[in-house]
Formats: structure tokens, sequence, C-alpha cells
């Protein structure tokens, strides 16, 4: 669940950080609360576990190794949108431009 916030969370612009971009899609923040709910729901309630058969996950086992792919995942993008704003250009037209390793320079 956690590997999934954090997709969602990149996924969201292409160059701009998480901060720079904020969270004001409503529907994606409802999406996540929802996803969140429903697998505490599965999780924990003892008449689910009862039906579908399954067992209380301890709290620490449940968030924490989720949690560090969590980190990681984010770590790496936003360093990916550092470097990739770091080759970003403004033309005169204000159209942007990338430069340098960032994309390659193809012209056929």
């Amino acid at each position: 669940m956690c590997v999934q916030w954090s997709d969602l969370l990149i996924c969201k612009t292409r160059a701009l950080s998480i901060s720079q971009q904020g969270m004001i899609n409503m529907h994606a923040n409802v999406g996540l609360l929802f996803e969140t709910s429903l697998v505490a729901i599965l999780c924990y309630v003892w008449f689910w576990n009862r039906a579908l058969g399954t067992r209380q996950i301890a709290f620490p086992h449940f968030a924490v190794p989720s949690f560090s792919f969590f980190c990681v995942i984010m770590a790496y993008d936003e360093l990916r949108k550092i470097f990739l704003r770091k080759g970003m250009e403004k033309s005169r037209r204000g159209r942007t431009k990338y430069v340098g390793w960032v994309v390659r320079n193809t012209y056929y």
C-alpha cells in the first residue's frame, strides 16, 4: 500500500517536486484515504478476518518494510527530478527545452 502511495505521488508531475506541485487533486487524495481505510478494515476488523480466513498483522510488520520502500522510491524520484530541472532551459517564446544528458538530441 505504501508503494502505491509513492507511485501516485511521483506520477503527479514529470519535472516538479511534490512540494512544488502540492496535493490539490482531491480525487487522488480521496483515493489514497479510501485505499488506506480499505486495507486497514480488511486487516484489522475481526469479521473480515474470519470471513476471509486471515489473521491480524502486527502493525510494525505491516508498516515498517513497506515504508522503507516508500522512502527509497520518493528519494530516487526527487533526485531524478532535480537533475531533470537542471537540464531545462526556457526559450524566448516561453517553451521549455531539455538539454544535456537528460534528453538525447536526435534530429530526423
